[in-house]
């Protein structure tokens, strides 16, 4: 009964939960990873995030152009995961896809 009735019910919404889930994905933890590496540069490698790097790029290089055009990857790599994601959704479920 579950199975023909209440999961079906479900997907529409979990598709589009997941179509926003991964437009997160280029996203880090900005306070948390700042807050425990904070300057030391010994641990860049193994820590840093893009949110972290265009922060770093802000403060130590003062480059606003630099810091805006990693930012702007970033939103556009995210825009393109969702739009993807969104394709397929429409592909193989059409009344789960947003757009």
């Amino acid at each position: 009964m579950c199975r023909y009735i209440t999961l079906p019910m479900l997907l529409p919404t979990v598709v589009m939960l997941t179509i926003m889930a991964v437009g997160k994905v280029f996203y880090g933890d900005f306070g948390m990873i700042y807050a425990i590496v904070g300057d030391n540069g010994v641990l860049y490698d193994a820590t840093d995030v893009i949110d972290t790097y265009v922060f770093r790029t802000m403060r130590t290089i003062g480059s606003p152009s630099q810091a805006m055009a990693i930012s702007l990857f970033q939103a556009c790599m995210g825009f393109l995961c969702v739009w993807g994601t969104n394709y397929l959704a429409k592909k193989k479920f059409s009344e789960g896809a947003l757009f």
